[in-house]
């Protein structure tokens, strides 16, 4: 959902080499780097790691991501790095033009249940002699968000959309219940039913009618959302588990409270921050 609402927004337009990743460092990359040192150095007094280990994650910081939850800015920098030739394409591409590139895409979907048939499906998308290197990843996200939002719109819901609907929000638990198929495949991030997930959350968000209130209070958590991500390890960490944790409660109450708590307190933090000099180069705002 993270890439394809981005691609829907950023591809949607033409976008200027230089401006464009400037304003995308300073945004997206600095907050990151801070709150990746903050983390690890918190790690360290916290004797979570030593002070080797943390010397060599904080020389590593700028290659791949030292906090887990972090590699989805990574990602999404590398898709911002393409991103100007991409949307200068998708500017003057048809409709099919699209479509042609997403079911080549919607091939490579396939390969977590492929490989499980046989390991040399892998080697279609391998570095050196894959057919398909280029065209594996997230990046077709993106595209996928840009092509949602600009041809791809339902008018009413009519009962095979809800059909439809139904179906791809079973999958995933009709194909837990063959012992065969590894649950591995089935939550593989670049699976074709994760995917098919994603595309009806995003056009059931898509066609909400919000209200003009409910658009503000949800335009103030969006601004909010990328400090959310960037503090939400941390609160849930070192404040929330060290309290909720111990009181054994069961996961259906347990995992609701922390995902509720941990947004909440999370906002607070970045909205505290929000006030100081210079706030958007360390929550992104």
């Amino acid at each position: 959902m993270f890439f394809m609402i981005s691609g829907s927004l950023v591809l949607y337009k033409e976008k200027p080499v230089i401006p464009f990743l400037k304003v995308r460092l300073l945004r997206i990359v600095l907050p990151m780097v801070i709150w990746s040192v903050i983390c690890l150095l918190i790690d360290y007094i916290t004797n979570d790691i030593t002070g080797a280990e943390l010397t060599k994650k904080l020389l590593m910081i700028p290659f791949a991501p030292q906090v887990g939850t972090y590699w989805f800015i990574y990602v999404i920098f590398g898709i911002y790095l393409v991103t100007p030739p991409i949307a200068s394409w998708l500017s003057r591409s048809s409709r099919k033009d699209v479509e042609i590139y997403l079911g080549i895409w919607s091939f490579t979907l396939l390969l977590p249940y492929l490989a499980h048939i046989s390991p040399h499906f892998e080697s279609i998308i391998g570095f050196r002699s894959g057919y398909l290197y280029y065209f594996y990843g997230f990046l077709g996200f993106a595209v996928l968000g840009y092509y949602l939002r600009k041809y791809v719109t339902i008018p009413t819901l009519r009962w095979y959309h809800v059909v439809v609907i139904a179906v791809l929000l079973l999958i995933p638990l009709i194909l837990y219940q063959f012992p065969s198929i590894p649950h591995s495949a089935v939550q593989n991030r670049m699976a074709i039913n994760i995917v098919g997930l994603s595309v009806v959350y995003f056009l059931v968000l898509k066609h909400i009618p919000w209200s003009e209130r409910m658009k503000k209070v949800c335009y103030d958590f969006a601004q909010h959302s990328f400090g959310i991500y960037l503090v939400h390890l941390l609160v849930m960490r070192k404040v929330l588990w060290p309290l909720i944790g111990p009181l054994n409660l069961h996961y259906a109450i347990q995992i609701p409270l922390v995902v509720i708590l941990t947004a909440a307190l999370s906002y607070l933090v970045v909205h505290l921050i929000s006030f100081l000099p210079k706030s958007k180069y360390i929550v992104g705002l």
